[in-house]
């Protein structure tokens, strides 16, 4: 083995897969929950510059596990070592978007543009991490260091949504037309996806199934997984479009309702 190859074998390491609700993923849940008030307490009130250089550490943080999951996944230790990639890994799920969305959320001076992807995160990316993190069983791993990634992971969506979604409402910059722009991006995304997975047969047979809508594998997704096997695929593709962006839109309203009365009601105490 060559150095590289002597890491990602120490990086390898394996336990039992951890299973929803048990004491790893209740452990994560408690450390999200932490993380992400103080989060919002400490960087309620900072800067834009603050905020646009916490979601680039952010993002390079995300980046790094990133990497390290590509690699573990496409290294084999076994009689020898060999590389072969496994494209159902390959980062652009749903949930892969922070990878190319933060930086657009942090580094544009158009702060229009940069607005739209903040809503985004405050509603779609949100949604998607709350999703695993309350249901992650499908994405835990006998890797020691996988699990820890995608915890880390989703961990990050969630206090990402949850902070800029606060900021945006402070800002009065969480608005319905910003929404709809956000979904546009979203339909962006699909339509991408879409677009990969139909051109993943001329690169390879291994499963391809980036958000889980391609026409050559079945969606893996709950209460999507029986509407694919049960409506025509067209219609199953504007479910999916629509289901998560009302389900996001659901996110987005939510915060609108409960974030300004639990201000209102933390203002009250402070004032008692």
């Amino acid at each position: 083995m060559n150095p590289l190859e002597h890491v990602l074998y120490f990086l390898s390491a394996q336990m039992e897969r951890p299973y929803g609700y048990g004491t790893f993923h209740l452990i994560c849940l408690v450390t999200v929950a932490a993380v992400t008030a103080a989060l919002c307490l400490i960087f309620r009130k900072a800067s834009a510059k603050t905020e646009r250089v916490l979601l680039m550490s952010v993002w390079g943080l995300l980046i790094t596990l990133e990497i390290y999951k590509q690699l573990v996944f496409a290294v084999h230790f076994e009689d020898t070592v060999y590389w072969k990639y496994r494209w159902d890994s390959f980062p652009f799920q749903f949930c892969s978007s922070p990878h190319y969305l933060l930086p657009l959320a942090a580094l544009p001076k158009n702060e229009r543009f940069r607005d739209v992807v903040r809503v985004f995160f405050a509603s779609f990316s949100l949604f998607a991490g709350l999703a695993v993190m309350f249901y992650p069983d499908d994405v835990f791993s006998t890797y020691i260091g996988i699990s820890f990634q995608t915890m880390i992971h989703h961990g990050a969506m969630v206090a990402i949504g949850v902070f800029l979604g606060g900021r945006l409402l402070n800002e009065g910059k969480m608005t319905l037309p910003r929404f709809l722009k956000a979904a546009a991006m979203f339909a962006s995304l699909v339509l991408i996806a879409l677009v990969f997975n139909l051109c993943a047969p001329a690169v390879t047979d291994m499963t391809f199934n980036m958000f889980f809508i391609g026409p050559h594998f079945p969606c893996q997704l709950v209460i999507l997984d029986m509407i694919y096997v049960n409506v025509p695929y067209p219609l199953f593709l504007m479910i999916y479009t629509l289901g998560f962006i009302g389900v996001s839109f659901l996110v987005f309203c939510l915060q609108l309702v409960l974030r300004p009365a639990w201000y209102k009601s933390l203002r009250s105490r402070r004032n008692a």
